[in-house]
């Protein structure tokens, strides 16, 4: 990996540091555009009479069938790590592999129906009227029914699951109903015109099956409705799938799908160059030492994003507590030089903690556009005298923790330090191990020792950011960024918004909140990178939550 040749990087080189290893991955211009193979238009809305009385109507597309020759040959792929349950009450890593659900997003954001042809909402918002999709079956060839996604809801419910929605179905959910195969109704305690998301976290599972053989059968033998059928899992070594014929969304082209469990990256590559495997997820310097091998590199999946979460501001009368001087922190940040330098060229400028590109609500001047991430050390020092920095502050210097995962960490937060030093902040970086730091973070009540202080977390980003942003920005959230009433009735009113336009605005305004408050600026984006070999074709199903739910939509070279 090169180094910086600017003024931080000299300051960082007095202590001797060398730049080390990066390890996720960023998209580049050359990656090609996702596409899909089912037609997918927004939803839309309608006005509808009674019965039963309903306001919003949100239709997805018809089934549509590829007609390939049929599924040949075997896909190979590695991963480093799993979660190995198969039952997503259990939070397995095969969810998308194995499983579908009512509703989904399309390549650009929109919640579409998946195993829900439709779904209506009542005009006191308290009824959820869902149309289940006839004609698809479970991997036993057992229809799924409005039957199954009750259960698959209720099961979500129970003590023991391990599902992140459990806490939100139980607070919302008063019943359901089946008054019929393909009609499923749920009955809300309050209205939460955007609960749909929510049921969009429900993968669908087999009531029959589960209650006929138990639930540890089904985590040893698992069925789904998803275009793989589970084959063998072999505990620590592999996992092994089926394409399923004629599958009404999608019929992957590989017959067979094998996933090896590697934990060192070295031994993927070697079964990538040995032509033992096919897809290997690949570290920055890997990715540029592959394709100088002649191999193809493929992004895939949501990125990560490096933030500045700055801590415990509304508690602070240091530096931190005044906006404008974590504004000229952000604008002090050479972002292009980073990614050209640092991440030798495979990121892109911009970041907002939980979102992407392939996020739901996202903007794209969130991005190299925006304004949040521009690199101005003018209006930099010109916002610090306006704060009167330093003589305003008892204690002017700035602590970031540096707790070091994943390993490239330190040292970029010794470049950021640089850079704050360049501009005239005085910059402490103080060594934490991350489960301390994240212990305090989410200690109640707040540490004082945190208050006015910053660390930079390389955070994942999903489909769905809303729920997540709301527990590190809101008052009573996990983290508690902001403690800031009129952020938290905003972010509210997005479930009170029947309309989705108006709560995709909405999400965008507490989103634009945030970074106006510079409280966790984003830094840049990190995308997965693969290598793959040369019997692997395009990606179409780029933008799906992850590489399991994206191996059925590889074609064939």
């Amino acid at each position: 990996m090169k180094k910086l040749l600017i003024i931080p990087l000299i300051v960082v080189l007095v202590v001797g540091f060398v730049l080390g290893s990066c390890g996720e991955p960023e998209e580049t211009t050359t990656a090609p555009p996702p596409t899909t193979t089912t037609t997918a238009p927004p939803p839309t809305t309608t006005t509808t009479g009674p019965p039963p009385t309903t306001t919003t109507t949100t239709t997805a597309p018809p089934p549509t069938t590829t007609t390939p020759a049929g599924p040949t040959g075997t896909l190979r792929a590695t991963t480093s790590s799993w979660i190995e349950t198969t039952d997503p009450n259990l939070q397995t890593t095969f969810e998308y592999a194995l499983y579908e659900h009512l509703i989904t997003t399309d390549e650009d954001g929109n919640f579409i129906g998946e195993l829900a042809e439709e779904w209506l909402l009542s005009d006191d918002g308290l009824v959820w009227v869902f149309t289940i999709r006839e004609g698809v079956k479970f991997h036993n060839g057992d229809d799924f029914t409005a039957h199954d996604a009750k259960f698959s809801i209720e099961r979500i419910m129970e003590e023991g699951s391990m599902s992140p929605w459990i806490g939100e179905y139980t607070d919302t959910i008063a019943s359901m109903e089946t008054p019929s195969d393909y009609i499923l109704v749920i009955n809300t305690n309050f209205v939460n015109y955007f609960f749909y998301a929510s049921i969009w976290g429900c993968p669908m599972v087999p009531k029959n099956y589960i209650e006929e053989h138990g639930s540890e059968y089904f985590n040893e033998h698992p069925i789904g409705t998803a275009p793989w059928k589970f084959v063998e899992l072999v505990p620590g070594v592999s996992i092994e799938f089926e394409a399923v014929p004629n599958h009404w969304r999608l019929t992957p082209e590989f017959a067979t799908l094998i996933v090896e469990l590697v934990p060192e990256a070295s031994t993927s590559l070697a079964k990538l160059r040995n032509g033992e495997t096919d897809i290997v997820a690949v570290n920055l310097d890997e990715a540029l030492d592959m394709q100088d091998e002649g191999y193809r590199l493929q992004t895939l999946g949501n990125p990560t994003v490096p933030v500045i979460t700055m801590l415990g501001t509304w508690a602070s009368d240091g530096p931190l507590g005044d906006v404008r001087v974590r504004k000229a922190l952000s604008l002090a940040i050479n972002r292009e030089e980073i990614i050209a330098e640092f991440f030798n060229g495979l990121a892109e400028k911009g970041g907002v903690i939980w979102t992407s590109p392939l996020s739901w609500g996202y903007d794209p001047a969130w991005t190299s556009t925006g304004p949040w991430f521009q690199y101005d050390t003018t209006t930099a020092e010109a916002l610090l005298v306006e704060a009167g920095y330093p003589d305003a502050f008892a204690d002017p210097v700035v602590k970031l923790y540096s707790h070091g995962f994943p390993a490239w960490l330190s040292d970029f937060n010794l470049i950021l330090s640089g850079y704050w030093e360049a501009i005239g902040v005085e910059t402490e970086v103080i060594p934490i191990d991350m489960g301390q730091l994240r212990g305090m973070m989410y200690a109640d009540p707040y540490p004082p020792e945190l208050a006015g202080t910053c660390s930079v977390w390389n955070m994942p980003t999903t489909r769905m950011p809303i729920a997540f942003i709301e527990s590190a920005h809101h008052s009573t959230g996990n983290w508690r960024l902001l403690m800031d009433t009129e952020w938290d009735a905003l972010h509210a009113s997005i479930k009170t918004a029947p309309d989705q336009a108006d709560q995709l605005a909405l999400f965008r305004e507490t989103v634009e909140y945030t970074l106006d408050e510079y409280v966790c600026p984003g830094i840049v984006y990190l995308f997965p990178y693969y290598a793959v070999s040369d019997i692997v074709g395009e990606f179409t199903l780029q933008y799906q939550y992850d590489l399991w739910g994206n191996l059925a939509g590889v074609k064939q070279n």
